[in-house]
């Protein structure tokens, strides 16, 4: 399955409308793909709604083998806790630019000659933007010695566990978890690929800057033959919403 982002609307309708996808109105209780539809549109509600309710749903749905395609992207494929004051580095994805130079634990001293200190980092003087292929110098701390790397910004295709998928939502901020609005446009199953669409809309609040924002997203699940989830990724509208932010695309 292929990770999706910057979906329009023009490609949520056509997505939606394709002949392939069907199935979803077929009745009966026992009808394999009536119980994925609703596991498919439960799973979105619980997104949308809390925490507790969104790991309950992975707990439960989510087959053990399964995997959580988030999106690609161009960056360098490392996460950080912004709430720590030195920033230290959570995760690397694997394949990613960065795989070949950080480790978890490791703290950033000085990007591209700017000191990595809480202000700067705060400030936004810490930029990791920057076209692809484009080189950042840093410096790192690993265990207690200073080294030198540098790496290039690249595609970056993430994939997480079911573990994974969970260890992230267990530490995810719950106050800040939900959307203000959000609403189920509609659902189609492909009951010859075993999967399912979901097409939601929601409207919801970024913490960081405290600006509203409303996007649609297209969720396909695709599940086992046990109605587990083994599939999981999203299309987005990810330029709206950087937009809508204040952002633009710049070169």
């Amino acid at each position: 399955m292929k990770a999706f982002k910057n979906l329009s609307i023009t490609a949520i309708a056509l997505l939606l409308s394709m002949p392939a996808i069907s199935g979803h109105h077929e009745e009966g209780a026992d009808n394999p793909m009536k119980k994925n539809v609703m596991t498919a549109k439960k799973w979105v509600e619980a997104q949308y709604t809390s925490k507790d309710k969104t790991l309950k749903m992975v707990k439960k749905y989510m087959a053990e083998d399964g995997l959580n395609y988030p999106g690609r992207f161009i960056g360098f494929g490392f996460t950080y806790n912004p709430d720590s004051d030195d920033r230290a580095v959570d995760t690397v994805i694997k394949g990613s630019p960065a795989a070949k130079v950080l480790k978890p634990g490791d703290t950033f001293v000085s990007v591209n000659g700017v000191p990595a200190t809480k202000e700067n980092w705060d400030n936004g003087k810490l930029s990791f933007g920057g076209a692809p292929g484009e080189k950042v110098n840093v410096v790192i701390n690993r265990n207690g010695k200073e080294r030198k790397a540098s790496f290039k910004r690249g595609l970056v295709n993430p994939t997480y566990s079911k573990a994974q998928v969970m260890s992230n939502i267990e530490e995810a901020n719950g106050d800040n978890w939900g959307a203000i609005e959000h609403k189920i446009v509609e659902v189609a199953g492909n009951k010859k690929e075993n999967s399912v669409y979901v097409w939601s809309w929601h409207k919801s609040t970024n913490n960081l800057f405290d600006i509203d924002y409303e996007e649609n997203v297209v969720t396909r699940f695709a599940f086992n033959d046990e109605g587990k989830v083994i599939e999981i990724g999203s299309l987005s509208e990810e330029e709206l919403v950087q937009s809508q932010l204040g952002f633009r695309v710049t070169r």
